[in-house]
């Protein structure tokens, strides 16, 4: 009885140690979701853009309700280390922040930038920040994030 009872107690104990190994998950680490430069997306007549060298895809209407337009031309869209994205256009006040969900970018921060609205903005990807440019003025602002 005592040669079943331990012969039970090893087998179980190997069943329980094979089912918690495969359970263990694979985490990369150091990953670097950086796009090295800026993306210039034309919106189609619905208001969507699509990179199609990312893989992204998205409707610019709430950004154009939040900057009180009804269209524009182009936006400018990067991302950083982390993965975080940064969409602009001209003639945004602000830069908007985004952080990628399940088929969603939720905003994490709006950045204002200009009264004026940007002219001519664009990104720049640098090791620890985003730089946003305008080309008209020649303002420069570092974005972190």
């Amino acid at each position: 009885m005592n040669k079943q009872r331990l012969l039970y107690m090893v087998f179980s104990l190997a069943i329980l140690l094979s089912v918690s190994a495969c359970g263990s998950s694979l985490i990369l680490e150091n990953v670097d979701y950086s796009q090295p430069i800026e993306s210039v997306l034309v919106p189609d007549s619905e208001q969507i853009v699509h990179d199609q060298r990312y893989a992204v895809k998205f409707s610019i209407s709430p950004i154009l309700v939040e900057e009180n337009l009804t269209e524009i031309d182009e936006i400018r869209m990067i991302r950083n280390s982390a993965g975080f994205y940064f969409v602009t256009a001209s003639g945004f006040n602000n830069v908007y922040v985004f952080t990628p969900g399940e088929s969603t970018l939720e905003l994490v921060e709006k950045v204002f930038i200009t009264e004026n609205g940007l002219s001519q903005p664009a990104f720049n990807q640098r090791e620890t920040y985003i730089e946003l440019i305008d080309r008209n003025t020649g303002e420069s602002f570092n974005l972190n994030y």
